[in-house]
């Protein structure tokens, strides 16, 4: 005879509260532009608020940006709208930060 299991299903606050809901998503936006311009982009990263730093490198990429947003549709819409807008901003490319 098999035994019945009497299972309540998990509410979902419970299967939740192992997760920090407070992670926000981040990302590295790795730029290449028009060197003339490097000083102008910079003042410009500098007035957004989801930017939180960002350095000039030596490489292929001229400016490497970190990012935090709330999730990763923010992180897109800032560099879309905000990176990308940049004069001088010859191409952007974003690489998020996955936690394994």
């Amino acid at each position: 005879m098999e035994e019945q299991l009497n299972e309540v299903p998990i509410p979902f606050s419970q299967l939740l509260k192992e997760i920090d809901v407070k992670d926000k998503s981040t990302a590295y936006v790795l730029i290449e532009a028009n060197p003339p311009d490097i000083p102008y982009i910079m003042e410009e990263l500098a007035k957004i608020e989801n930017v939180k730093s960002a350095d000039v490198v030596t490489g292929i990429y001229d400016i490497i940006v970190f990012l935090e947003g709330e999730d990763q549709n923010e992180i897109g819409k800032v560099v879309i709208r905000d990176i990308h807008s940049i004069r001088g901003v010859k191409k952007a490319t974003t690489c998020m930060v996955v936690k394994i």
